[in-house]
């Protein structure tokens, strides 16, 4: 095909319905009406010689055709923007921008205050937005630019997400500072046998505590499961249970003095916080500043 017959106009369009796989939502992010978004896919569907979607009832379905040009059409896109349409950095101190971040609830708890106060010495005039997702919801997120960083333990987002790792988290138990535990020494038994406030978060510690535990024959006998970790500290104050909850998060519940952190009377494997962008996005010099600073901050006084 002599590409001279190509109107690669029609380039943002086809990467709009990739993405968000809907031609009312594809022609609002290119700023067009549906009508003039519909005859730009006719004349891409007679360029290509197919007919890339196909209205579903759950929006348009890509053919085999058009998700084999996903990838090509991003990388070609991305070095326009990157290569050819950018024309000065990113400037943190005059920058006007909004950056979406997404953290689980404790690290919406522990990180995010730290990340909005580096950026606000930096750069006085960037918006952040804050967002807690599920984390089925964090790869679609991340791909259409609804969020641009991911900070947290992730560990079945998609592989093909560019990652940098920040910190390994540790775990320990916290009850009440009245608790019958909290001036003694843990031990196994003991630990099975008092009540307990549980989150299942993505890391899947609580099903390690519960192998564990198994292979000594014991069990927990009594669980109070929980949405998130930030409805732990009102029940705890309550004296009669424990919960097993990261390290850093222990520490700043415990910022008054309320509670008392116990080690475990066993080992857990660390959970890794990493975070996570697309690759659509790595060149950004805004998101690359925005990582810079996200990084620098919270690994600042850590290992690795």
């Amino acid at each position: 095909m002599d590409l001279k017959g190509i109107d690669l106009n029609l380039l943002p369009v086809l990467d709009a319905l990739l993405r968000l796989r809907s031609a009312t939502r594809a022609a609002h992010e290119l700023n067009i009406s549906e009508s003039t978004l519909s005859s730009a896919l006719s004349r891409l569907r007679q360029q290509l010689g197919d007919e890339l979607f196909v209205r579903t009832g759950r929006g348009l379905r890509p053919t085999a055709r058009a998700t084999a040009l996903t990838e090509p059409v991003t990388q070609i896109l991305n070095q326009v923007r990157d290569q050819i349409l950018t024309t000065r950095p990113f400037d943190p101190a005059t920058a006007q921008r909004e950056f979406r971040l997404a953290h689980t609830d404790v690290g919406a708890y522990v990180l995010w205050p730290r990340i909005v106060r580096a950026v606000r010495q930096q750069a006085p005039e960037v918006r952040l937005a804050l967002r807690v997702l599920d984390q089925s919801e964090l790869d679609m997120a991340l791909a259409d630019g609804s969020v641009d960083l991911a900070i947290g333990s992730f560990p079945r987002l998609q592989p093909t997400l560019i990652q940098r790792r920040l910190f390994d988290r540790h775990f320990v138990a916290l009850v009440d500072r009245h608790h019958p535990l909290a001036n003694q020494k843990l031990s196994l038994r003991r630990f099975a046998e008092t009540p307990q406030l549980v989150v299942h978060g993505y890391s899947g510690i609580q099903d390690t505590i519960s192998e564990l535990l198994a292979r000594q024959h014991l069990q927990r006998r009594e669980l109070l499961e929980l949405p998130s970790y930030l409805m732990v500290p009102p029940l705890l104050a309550l004296g009669e249970f424990l919960a097993v909850v990261p390290g850093q998060l222990a520490e700043a519940f415990n910022i008054h003095g309320h509670l008392a952190i116990l080690p475990l009377p066993f080992k857990l494997p660390p959970s890794t916080v990493r975070l996570y962008w697309h690759r659509r996005f790595n060149h950004d010099a805004g998101l690359q500043w925005l990582r810079s600073v996200s990084v620098d901050e919270l690994t600042k006084g850590r290992p690795g």
